[in-house]
């Protein structure tokens, strides 16, 4: 009898193993897909559209006027694209040096960077805007936020143009353009690059490797799927609507002065869209046999997304607006909803546990 029962345990055991091999190697191909498929060319877009701003930037400060401005604009709104297509991924080369906030610092309730880039613009310190006191300065001027400022504030243009600020604004654009056109090219080679590139780590795993299993690393890319719909719910949507009509808060939309608010929502839900359907959905439906499942979250998104694309004005003006702000306030209603599905669906449906203590915060 007790013979039996240690065979039985052994042949348990074995199977256990086989089992978790087995997950670990369906994880390891999952990650693969969503590194190769989605994260990377992501990356690869992000650095080139900032990029750009370099010789645009050089451009119009070399020869102001209407056309050089308008080109400035064109990039600027470039790389605020390609941003939204990376922001979500907040692990691995993007949480070193404070790659996120140096990018885009926000949310920005209490208007720290229009504080901060009017202080810095007030001391006209041409050492600060040297590539290495920039990039180690404050985080809050160093990215797109403060970019936007210069270009679209009240008066930009003639402020760039004339008076006593001028030359200083253009080298701050100029700055700005160097840094996160740096801050991209870094994002792109130590993902792509070299025997320690983050794609290569996020396939290694083992005890002494960055990930001990290939789940932890499905784990990071399920946080930012979570991240692209959860900062859509709960901040871009969320906060300027404000609890009703008389509480609406556009002040607090990310790029009110740009007219981006509402694009930025619906680029964040397209990456995330984009993040599922790059290896995700086939896993629900091939590998944990859940296609229910599968179109369900597929047909969230596409919801999400739709809803917002029927939001008939600015955002800023649509939270005030009661014939439009109920269009704005469906959407924030299913982008939560789908934030939800994500966390109490897809999470346990990969088998990857995540407490809302991982999520919050993001």
């Amino acid at each position: 009898m007790i013979r039996a029962l240690v065979i039985a345990a052994i042949a348990l055991g074995v199977t256990t193993s086989s089992a978790k091999a087995t997950d670990d190697q369906a994880f390891a191909a999952l990650n693969a897909a969503l590194v190769e498929r989605d994260v990377l060319p992501r990356m690869d877009r992000f650095a080139e559209a900032a990029s750009a701003l370099v010789p645009a930037a050089d451009a119009y400060c070399t020869a102001p006027g209407a056309a050089g401005l308008d080109a400035l604009k064109r990039a600027y709104n470039g790389a605020a694209d390609a941003w939204q297509g990376v922001q979500h991924f907040r692990f691995g080369p993007m949480e070193l040096l404070l790659r996120t906030q140096r990018i885009a610092f926000w949310p920005d309730p209490r208007n720290t960077v229009g504080r901060q880039l009017a202080e810095v613009i007030a001391a006209k310190d041409s050492a600060a805007l040297t590539p290495q006191a920039f990039a180690q300065g404050r985080i809050t001027i160093q990215g797109l936020p403060a970019m936007e400022r210069l270009l679209y504030d009240d008066g930009a243009a003639a402020k760039l143009e004339s008076g006593p600020e001028a030359a200083y604004r253009c080298e701050m654009l100029r700055a700005i353009a160097r840094n996160v056109a740096g801050i991209g090219a870094d994002l792109k080679r130590e993902w792509r690059d070299g025997p320690k590139a983050y794609a290569r780590v996020m396939a290694s795993y083992g005890p002494d490797a960055h990930y001990r299993t290939a789940s932890e690393a499905t784990l990071d890319l399920f946080k930012s799927l979570y991240t692209s719909v959860e900062i859509v719910a709960d901040h871009k949507l969320g906060k300027p609507l404000g609890s009703s009509l008389t509480d609406a808060k556009p002040g607090l939309g990310e790029s009110a002065r740009s007219g981006r608010s509402l694009r930025n929502a619906q680029l964040d839900l397209e990456a995330g869209a984009a993040l599922y359907r790059a290896g995700i959905e086939a896993y629900l439906r091939d590998t944990a046999k859940n296609p229910a499942l599968a179109t369900q979250i597929g047909q969230a998104f596409d919801k999400t997304i739709a809803d917002v694309k029927t939001v008939s004005m600015p955002l800023e003006a649509a939270v005030r607006d009661p014939s439009a702000r109920a269009a704005v306030e469906k959407a924030q209603r299913d982008a939560s909803a789908l934030k939800t599905l994500l966390a109490q669906k897809l999470s346990p449906a990969l088998g990857i546990p995540v407490g809302f203590n991982a999520l919050d915060g993001d």
